[in-house]
């Protein structure tokens, strides 16, 4: 019976917690069926670094990053990008900057750089953008934890934590990167040992689903994802 009684509370404090989620925003470097750059201004992905840029000013709105990243990235990849956000019907009126003291705020920058087993070119900007996003990020209040090629079960329980620190946060934010494909309308990040001879076959099993990453994210007033790599189609 007491078993019963804690399961029924559990539930409702999730469904409570669930219900204070902000929407969450998926921003990606470039539109679909484009490329991105690896190495351009600032060593790292144009998008990386306007998104750092932004970061570091004294005062930004949500509302203003959404317009800005977009402008920013195209000026910084001489229009080879240019960025792509979901649409909110409210725009949360969360502020990036300046950073409350005692606002909590999480994160998780993870990047796939290696790609040498699978046969494909690696990617020297997208681990240093693992760094200075992830520096970045803590300038602006958040707790990062940070991976660099993370093996399957690795990034299961990276964000598995996220999830959890994220309740009950003001902001939660991914960052990610790497080799990526745009198959039947979703955006797929490759690990480094994806099987690239098969194609898209194993997309659902081996990659990752950028836009499930959101799903993760349940802070009250800001939930962001950031996704730096090609939604070229497959």
């Amino acid at each position: 019976m007491a078993t019963g009684k804690h399961a029924a509370v559990a539930a409702m404090l999730l469904a409570a917690a669930s219900s204070q989620r902000a929407t969450p925003i998926v921003f990606y470097a470039s539109q679909s069926g484009r490329s991105t750059l690896d190495q351009a201004e600032g060593g790292g992905n144009p998008f990386a670094s306007a998104l750092i840029g932004l970061i570091h000013r004294p005062s930004l709105t949500l509302g203003e990053l959404r317009a800005e990243l977009i402008v920013l990235t195209e000026e910084k990849s001489r229009g080879f990008q240019v960025p792509d956000a979901t649409k909110t019907v409210d725009e949360p009126s969360w502020r990036l900057k300046p950073v409350p003291a005692s606002e909590k705020r999480v994160a998780l920058v993870f990047v796939y750089s290696t790609y040498r087993d699978a046969g494909v070119s690696s990617l020297p900007g997208a681990e240093h953008d693992l760094e200075r996003v992830t520096q970045a990020l803590q300038d602006a209040g958040f707790e990062v934890q940070s991976a660099l090629n993370p093996k399957k079960n690795e990034l299961r329980a990276a964000l598995a934590e996220l999830s959890s620190r994220s309740v009950g946060a003001e902001a939660a934010v991914v960052y990610l990167t790497g080799h990526g494909f745009e198959h039947g309308g979703r955006v797929y990040l490759m690990p480094g040992d994806y099987p690239f001879e098969e194609g898209a076959n194993r997309l659902s099993e081996l990659a990752v689903d950028v836009a499930k990453l959101a799903g993760y994210l349940k802070a009250k007033d800001a939930n962001i994802v950031f996704y730096g790599g090609c939604r070229t189609y497959w």
